[in-house]
C-alpha cells in the first residue's frame, strides 16, 4: 500500500447494476457514516452560506452529482428551508436502485427530484442549475476527467460548486480500518471505505486540478475526520 499516489481500483459501489439487500445495507451504512462524521451537515452549512450571500428572487436550483440514497440533498434542503431559502433539488446517480431508494425516502418533498445518470460518462449532460454539490464522489474521476468535467461546468455558466471529499492519508486509512470494526455498518461499506480513502485526492492534487481547469477563485479547507471542503466560484 502506497498512499503517496492515488489508487485506481474500483469499489463495489461503482458497479451500477449492484442491487438488492447488499446495496440497501450499504446505503444505510453510508447514511450513518455521513451523519456521525458531519459530512452532510458541513455541506448544508456551506450551501446555506452561499445562498444567504447571493440572495435570489427565484428558488435556487441545486444539483447533487453522485447523490446515492439522497441523504445529502435532504439535509441541505432542510437547512435551507429552516432558514427561509427557497430551493429545489435534483439528485443524480448512475445506479437505478439507489435512485429508487432516494425516491422512496425523499421525493415526497415537492422540491426534490431524482434521476438516473452516469456522471462519469463524457457525454453526460450537465443540468442547468445555480449550484453543483457533491459528497464523496469527485474522487471517482481520473485527474484529466475531472479537469474536463470542471471546464464543462464553467462552459455551462453554473455559478458555484461545493465538493465535500475524503482526504487521502495513512492515518485516515488505519483509523477507519480499525474503528469500522465497531461501527454498525455493512461489510461492503467497510471494504469500499478503505478503497475510497486510497482513491481520494490530497489538497495539493486538488489545487493542481483546479489550476489546470482554469479556475481562478476557490478555497479548499481541511475539515475534521480527514476530509476537505472545496468551494469554487465561477
Amino acid at each position: 500500500m502506497n498512499l503517496r499516489i492515488r489508487l485506481h481500483t474500483k469499489e463495489q459501489l461503482d458497479n451500477l447494476s449492484l442491487s438488492g439487500k447488499k446495496l440497501s445495507k450499504a446505503l444505510i451504512s453510508l447514511k450513518l457514516i455521513n451523519k456521525l462524521f458531519g459530512n452532510h451537515k458541513q455541506l448544508a452549512k456551506n450551501t446555506l452560506v452561499y445562498c444567504l450571500k447571493n440572495p435570489q428572487k427565484k428558488p435556487v436550483r441545486i444539483v447533487d452529482i453522485g447523490c446515492g440514497g439522497g441523504d445529502s440533498i435532504y439535509t441541505i434542503f432542510s437547512k435551507l428551508t429552516n432558514n427561509g431559502v427557497q430551493s429545489d433539488f435534483l439528485g443524480i446517480d448512475g445506479n437505478p436502485q439507489s435512485i429508487n431508494h432516494a425516491n422512496s425516502l425523499y421525493a415526497k418533498e415537492g422540491q426534490i427530484q431524482f434521476e438516473i445518470g452516469d456522471i462519469l460518462d463524457p457525454s453526460f449532460p450537465i443540468p442547468n442549475c445555480d449550484i453543483i454539490v457533491s459528497s464523496h464522489f469527485i474522487y471517482h474521476f481520473e485527474d484529466e476527467e475531472l479537469i474536463k468535467f470542471i471546464k464543462r461546468i464553467q462552459e455551462k455558466g453554473i455559478k458555484h460548486i461545493i465538493f465535500s471529499e475524503l482526504k487521502r492519508s495513512k492515518t485516515a486509512y488505519f483509523l477507519f480500518k480499525y474503528s469500522s470494526i465497531f461501527l454498525p455498518i455493512s461489510k461492503l461499506a467497510k471494504q469500499d471505505g478503505l478503497i475510497a480513502i486510497q482513491r481520494a485526492f490530497t489538497i495539493n492534487e486538488l489545487e493542481n486540478i483546479l489550476t489546470k481547469s482554469g479556475v481562478k477563485k476557490y478555497t479548499i479547507r481541511n475539515k475534521i475526520w480527514f476530509r476537505t471542503l472545496t468551494k469554487i466560484d465561477l
